[in-house]
């Protein structure tokens, strides 16, 4: 039998009964729709969300583990610092460039952190979130925010 790890397996599980009491608590509430937001639409699709992600990580956590780190070994620090570096730059960027470059190069320094992601593959996925992020918010949801814009 596989060895599970049992933290991911209870987080997951933690997070499938936030994300259902989230559904449950949201349907007594007026929905609405996209445009005209109830007050129980953004929970409910939170907690959707949160089913989602718990689903994800509780499959995560019942595949057996690559690796064992030993007690002491300390991480790399490479994903860290990137990760890092992607939310700065994003906070940094987004007035004066603009959501599509802002999120282009936050994407871009995240996806660095993994070494064995092909640099083909990282360049698509930092042109893919932008599209998808400005078609969401700019065309979707009528977010009055920039595009692209130039402020030095």
């Amino acid at each position: 039998m596989a060895k599970l790890n049992k933290i991911d397996v209870l987080a997951g599980l933690f997070v499938i009964l936030i994300g259902v009491l989230s559904v449950i608590e949201s349907l007594s509430f007026s929905m609405g729709n996209a445009r005209n937001m109830g007050p129980g639409y953004f929970p409910y699709y939170i907690g959707l969300a949160m089913l989602i992600i718990g689903v994800g990580i509780v499959l995560e956590g019942l595949r057996p583990p690559r690796e064992e780190m030993q007690f002491g070994q300390l991480p790399s620090l490479r994903g860290l610092l990137l990760i890092l570096a992607g939310v700065i730059a994003f906070a940094l960027m987004i007035q004066r460039f603009g959501m599509f470059p802002a999120t282009a190069v936050a994407v871009f320094l995240g996806s660095l952190a993994d070494e064995s992601t092909p640099l083909l593959q990282k360049i698509l996925l930092a042109i893919a979130v932008p599209v998808v992020s400005v078609l969401i918010f700019k065309v979707g949801l009528g977010m009055n925010a920039d595009i692209v814009r130039w402020r030095p």
